[in-house]
């Protein structure tokens, strides 16, 4: 009796320590999972400070102090483009590609990579830049833009004749009347009647001598073609694949009479 007594009160004691252990499992599991869950809402509610549009912006807008501010926006609704206030200085002076509406963020995307200050800040090392008058036609109704590539052919007398040749190959279009090449169009232009060119002083000397003597003609030519291919000129005579002289026409053959005599009876030929 006594020997079941105790197997009982055993039982009993094990029964208890297990429910405690199970207990102090189960809570120590659920306070686990209650601090990773506050940790991950408060990583989420967490707040970054980003470069956000003080006011509606529009392509070509300025990014600077009266245009941008920062705000704290929580770092779940933050995107990867998003621009801190150590970037601002990256940012400051440049344009926008793309407008941004007051309080969204400015994203890298959005910003120009070319800061322009001017249209001497497009020239490089060693370039001029030189206008040209342009017709309708060499503004090839209106495709023609800044940051194209083109060549020029001047046509010009040669004593009696004129002939065309090549005046200058592989030049960078800075602008097309007041659009500059900095990657952003401009809405408002929508014709030009003159192009401003990146050249060498001797080319600027050229085109500036060209425009007085000849026309001047564009031919727009693909960015990566570096080829030099006009080294021949154009002239009357080999405009076409054909002689220049007409072929002269050799008369007939004359028949020749048959031999033989003439015969008159009474003053009449037979």
């Amino acid at each position: 009796m006594k020997s079941n007594n105790k197997n009982s009160i055993i039982l009993l004691v094990c029964a208890v320590a297990a429910g405690a252990g199970g207990w102090y499992l189960s809570k120590n599991h659920i306070q686990s999972e209650i601090s990773s869950y506050k940790s991950s809402f408060e990583s989420e509610r967490e707040a970054l400070e980003v470069i956000v549009a003080k006011r509606d912006l529009s392509i070509g807008d300025e990014i600077n102090t009266t245009s941008a501010s920062i705000r704290k926006i929580p770092k779940a609704y933050v995107q990867s483009e998003a621009m801190s206030p150590a970037q601002f200085s990256m940012i400051q002076g440049r344009q926008l590609l793309h407008p941004v509406r007051a309080g969204q963020p400015i994203l890298a995307l959005h910003v120009s990579k070319v800061k322009v200050d001017g249209l001497s800040s497009l020239l490089r090392e060693g370039e001029r830049a030189i206008t040209i008058p342009v017709s309708t036609l060499d503004t090839f109704s209106g495709f023609l833009a800044p940051g194209d590539f083109v060549d020029l052919m001047i046509t010009l007398k040669d004593g009696d004749a004129k002939r065309t040749v090549p005046l200058a190959q592989n030049l960078r279009i800075l602008a097309t009347g007041k659009d500059l090449d900095d990657g952003i169009p401009d809405q408002n232009q929508r014709r030009y009647s003159e192009i401003t060119l990146g050249v060498t002083p001797l080319y600027a000397t050229r085109l500036i001598h060209a425009q007085t003597v000849g026309d001047i003609s564009l031919l727009l030519r693909r960015p990566e073609d570096e080829a030099q291919r006009f080294d021949d000129y154009v002239t009357l005579d080999n405009l076409v694949d054909i002689p220049n002289e007409a072929k002269k026409v050799e008369p007939p053959p004359q028949q020749k009479q048959p031999w033989g005599f003439e015969v008159i009876k009474g003053g009449k030929r037979s």
